[in-house]
């Protein structure tokens, strides 16, 4: 080490003065920018960035955007009459009202879309009145399970002939002869004592109800043949819902022919399923079942309370 270090700095004295002050001041650079690297960082103080107000700001633009996107999504489910009743609890922020004549934005407030606005306003420009509950539910644009969440706040105060006071108290007496039953266990007999229902019609409902593996909320009545939404708003406040009693099929376990005979499941999306078993294995999550153009939006939350996986 010694002796290459000597012939090294003989070689150094062998060179012309030109090329020692040059070999000289690459050294003193290297040195300095050796020193430079170890002591800048001393000398300058890193300015220390904090970035928490800037990911709000982003989680806060992505959290507006997902709204924006559902707020869309929905209206246009509004629009087309698809709204389901868990939908429309979200979109319908009912108050006592008369539609008659009502502002553009007080319809707004109660939750309907410009397009259902427009309607309805194109309708009293012909000179359309609301003389009782029922000709709001004529409307196009409202759909069936809107208008009632609607109907217990309109309160129509008019001109119009309305029905006289013995009337209205002959209509309360036979509202109130509805005595509370749990639907999902009812027999036809308790049905048509208790609900004053023909016995053709409770019997449908018994049927309709088995079809389904059962009721989870009241507004299904409504799909009974001969059973509309008017029949079910008189007796609404005696009928009671438990939804535990709902018998769910498994969507890797149930056959062809529980799935066709759900009311709410087609012969092309029992194919589907069935097909889909077959070809990709086991669902993990009934949400895949969206994944088929078969299923809409409102058909996946109707039929979602009759699916499960046990896995």
């Amino acid at each position: 080490m010694i002796k290459k270090t000597r012939q090294a700095i003989q070689h150094f004295f062998t060179l012309s003065k030109s090329e020692q002050r040059g070999t000289i001041a690459l050294i003193v650079l290297i040195l300095i920018i050796t020193a430079g690297y170890y002591l800048l960082p001393l000398v300058l103080k890193t300015e220390q960035r904090d970035y928490v107000a800037f990911e709000k700001e982003i989680t806060n633009f992505r959290e507006a955007q997902q709204e924006i996107h559902d707020s869309v999504r929905i209206e246009i489910l509004q629009n087309s009459g698809a709204l389901d009743r868990e939908l429309a609890n979200q979109k319908i922020k009912p108050f006592f009202f008369d539609p008659n004549k009502l502002p553009v934005e007080a319809w707004k407030q109660l939750g309907l879309t410009d397009r259902q606005i427009k309607s309805i306003k194109n309708y009293e420009a012909k000179g359309g009145k609301f003389r009782r509950k029922g000709d709001l539910k004529k409307m196009y644009a409202i759909s069936e399970v809107e208008y009632e969440i609607l109907e217990p706040y309109i309160r129509i105060i008019s001109h119009f002939k309305t029905k006289s006071t013995r009337e209205i108290e002959k209509e309360r007496i036979r509202n109130a002869y509805f005595s509370p039953i749990e639907i999902n266990k009812a027999d036809s007999a308790l049905l048509v004592q208790r609900l004053k229902l023909a016995p053709w019609i409770a019997g449908r409902m018994i049927k309709y109800r088995n079809l389904l593996g059962g009721f989870y909320q009241k507004q299904q009545l409504a799909e009974v043949y001969g059973f509309d939404s008017i029949a079910l708003a008189k007796r609404s406040n005696a009928i009671r819902v438990n939804a535990d009693y709902v018998q769910k099929l498994d969507l890797n376990t149930a056959t062809f022919k529980q799935l066709v005979r759900h009311p709410y499941i087609s012969y092309k999306l029992t194919q589907y399923i069935v097909n889909t078993r077959k070809t990709k294995g086991q669902y993990k999550s009934i949400d895949e079942i969206q994944e088929s153009p078969l299923v809409s939006e409102a058909l996946f939350y109707k039929l979602r309370p009759y699916l499960t996986i046990d896995n």
